[in-house]
């Protein structure tokens, strides 16, 4: 029964997360398009980017309620396939696409520190993120994406021997018989009935892929968020930057580094804890589902240090036109 009861609480915390993500990033883009500074110039088509990807990933969450499960040396992404408008084939499609989110938020923030990098040290490659060439950036987490979902579907796909090892401990905890679910993930080993262990090529491929992604991802924020510290310290130590383009980079690296911090901690460290205890053959069990929370829970409140750091976003909110249009 403690299964439904965590199911339950989740699928709240997704239809809470959700109405919040919409509202707070369809205002965000408003504040973007009608109070940035001058200053701003392609950040803000990033910032809009960045919006849209929370709003969808957001609507994905409640379209699939998905449930993250850890069972020895397995985690699943459970879908249930009642009262869902697509049937298991459908919903086996949009649990990849789920991965693929996950995969792109990574590169969603790497690109976001390289573009301040480029900004604060007025390098020629800025330029590239003008007019049609801006999209070339944005396909970055497109690919990201794309090698999560392909992991998920075909290197993750459900089979027989993964079927058996969890089929009657999900039946136990969350009460689904097997078709009343699909299921997306990696089974990376089994210990055989004489005592052997037989290995699971495909899901260890699939996860050192993902691996990849990850870590190249947290190198790239890594090292481009020192340079993007290092250079504004020195450009405050000058003259040759004005105070407001001054003030402005501080803001917005501020904020940045915060609104990293956020899917970091909500999204990567649960995440990878759970690998950790999938490796080590540890149970997590329905205490998986905090994975599912928190991950629900990042695109309701990342936009929310732009919105307080940002002086024009901020100072909008706190004008009184502003409060006067939210109590009517």
């Amino acid at each position: 029964m403690l299964g439904k009861q965590w199911s339950e609480l989740l699928k709240l915390i997704q239809d809470v997360s959700a109405v919040f993500s919409i509202t707070i990033n369809s205002f965000l883009i408003l504040l973007v398009l009608t109070k940035s500074p001058k200053s701003l110039g392609a950040y803000k088509w990033l910032m809009i980017y960045i919006s849209v990807f929370e709003i969808f990933y957001s609507i994905l969450d409640v379209v699939l309620v998905p449930q993250h499960y850890s069972l020895g040396p397995t985690f699943l992404v459970i879908v249930g396939i009642q009262h869902k408008l697509f049937g298991p084939a459908g919903l086996t499609v949009l649990n990849s696409c789920y991965w693929g989110f996950f995969g792109a938020s990574m590169a969603v923030f790497a690109v976001h520190f390289v573009y301040r990098w480029l900004v604060v040290t007025e390098n020629p490659l800025l330029q590239s993120f003008n007019g049609w060439k801006i999209w070339i950036w944005f396909s970055i987490p497109l690919w990201y994406g794309l090698t999560w979902v392909c992991t998920g579907y075909f290197l993750s796909a459900p089979n027989e021997s993964t079927t058996k090892f969890i089929r009657e401990n999900v039946k136990e905890i969350f009460e689904l018989e097997f078709d009343e679910y699909i299921y997306l993930g990696p089974f990376l080993y089994e210990k055989m009935d004489d005592g052997s262990i037989k290995l699971h090529v495909m899901p260890f491929i699939g996860l050192g892929v993902i691996s990849a992604t990850i870590v190249s991802s947290i190198i790239i924020v890594l090292v481009f968020g020192y340079l993007c510290y290092d250079r504004i310290n020195r450009l405050v130590a000058t003259t040759s930057a004005s105070a407001k383009f001054q003030k402005l980079q501080r803001q917005l690296f501020y904020a940045l580094v915060i609104q990293t911090l956020i899917p970091f901690v909500l999204m990567h460290i649960p995440a990878a804890i759970m690998f950790l205890f999938v490796f080590l053959d540890i149970d997590l069990g329905v205490y998986s589902a905090v994975v599912s929370m928190t991950i629900a829970i990042y695109p309701a409140v990342d936009p929310i240090p732009t919105l307080v750091i940002v002086e024009n976003y901020r100072k909008t909110m706190l004008s009184k036109d502003f409060q006067f249009i939210i109590v009517s």
